[in-house]
């Protein structure tokens, strides 16, 4: 794989991953509000995703050094993002009797956890496929991490934007 190929996809995975990761306070806040609880919840969940996905994506990758493996965890990560809306209004609506930190956490556990796990396993399969000399392995990591990591700020910064600018206009993003 071409090095700006690696740098774009792992710029737009971390980017749509922190966009969930800041969206999803807006969208568990009418099911379990909007507390400490909440965001210890997402933070960790979401780190929890990603971790896993970045273990079994780098088993993944050695097994399946390919460009179709690839496409399949894009695909297969968009699918699951488009499967948070649906989860968490049947999650949310279960009446799990226990503590409300653990609600929190079932609830966002259930929702968002498949999604950061699958866009967590992207990672490893693009660096597998750029490396070309294990000589310049630090580099290469280093390089794409770096823009991964660029994309993850972005992300922040613009899901704030427009999910400020959505909620002063009274629309839920």
């Amino acid at each position: 794989m071409h090095i700006i190929t690696a740098y774009i996809i792992t710029f737009i995975a971390s980017f749509c991953m922190l966009v969930i990761e800041i969206v999803a306070g807006r969208i568990l806040a009418p099911f379990v509000g909007v507390s400490l609880y909440t965001w210890t919840s997402i933070i960790g969940v979401v780190l929890a995703g990603i971790s896993i996905g970045a273990f079994f994506g780098g088993k993944l990758a050695d097994r399946y050094p390919d460009t179709k493996t690839l496409g399949w965890l894009l695909l297969l990560s968009g699918i699951a993002v488009l499967s948070i809306a649906p989860v968490t209004s049947l999650v949310a609506a279960y009446s799990f009797k226990t503590t409300l930190m653990m609600r929190n956490v079932y609830v966002t556990s259930l929702t968002f956890f498949i999604p950061s796990c699958i866009i967590g396993m992207i990672s490893p399969v693009v660096v597998k496929l750029t490396l070309r000399n294990v000589e310049t392995a630090g580099n290469v990591v280093g390089r794409i991490y770096a823009v991964s990591t660029l994309g993850s700020i972005i992300g922040t910064f613009t899901a704030d934007s427009f999910s400020s600018q959505s909620w002063e206009r009274g629309t839920l993003l």
